[in-house]
């Protein structure tokens, strides 16, 4: 019967552990800072001095976008971020989709084909479905915050990523 406690004991405090690591929540501070960065270091096919960035879903990083870019304005681009809806997913040059709209990457990617747009997910993995960049928890890295980068989907959209971008990508096809 001893046994039979320590079993249980151990399976729980296993599961606990697990969970803990399954329920890691980004940092959205750093994911804006990420995002800013990408749109930096993304060269769209006609040069452009204003960034429309679209947020689909709910997501922190929607707040915490704007709170960055209100400190990092420059006379030579301006930066607009608004949540949008699937009508919408057009006429911006970023659309960020959040982890609770990841249903919606491949209508996106479909809605968008060929247009110039570039799509980051909160969800890894999402380069399949039609997304640029998508965010990961690097488990080898503790858990630290990653992104993996579809070199073809970009392409396709007439999109290049410098090569600071590229460095630090996992690379994804």
């Amino acid at each position: 019967m001893r046994r039979f406690y320590i079993c249980i004991i151990l399976l729980f405090c296993c599961s606990a552990i697990a969970f803990d690591s399954y329920c890691q929540s980004f940092d959205y501070s750093e994911n804006s800072v990420y995002i800013f960065n990408f749109i930096r270091y993304t060269s769209w096919p006609n040069n452009q001095n204003t960034i429309k960035i679209g947020i689909v879903g709910i997501t922190p990083v929607e707040g915490a976008l704007k709170d960055l870019i209100s400190k990092k304005t420059n006379s030579n681009s301006t930066y607009t971020v608004r949540r949008i809806t699937m009508a919408e997913v057009r006429d911006v040059d970023v659309v960020v989709i959040a982890q609770s709209a990841t249903a919606k990457v491949k209508a996106i990617a479909d809605l968008t084909a060929g247009a110039p747009i570039l799509i980051i997910t909160e969800k890894e993995n999402m380069g399949r479905m039609g997304a640029c960049i998508s965010f990961f928890f690097d488990e080898d890295n503790d858990f630290k915050t990653g992104y993996q980068l579809s070199l073809r989907n970009c392409k396709l959209r007439g999109l290049s990523v410098n090569e600071q971008i590229l460095n630090n990508a996992e690379l994804i096809w």
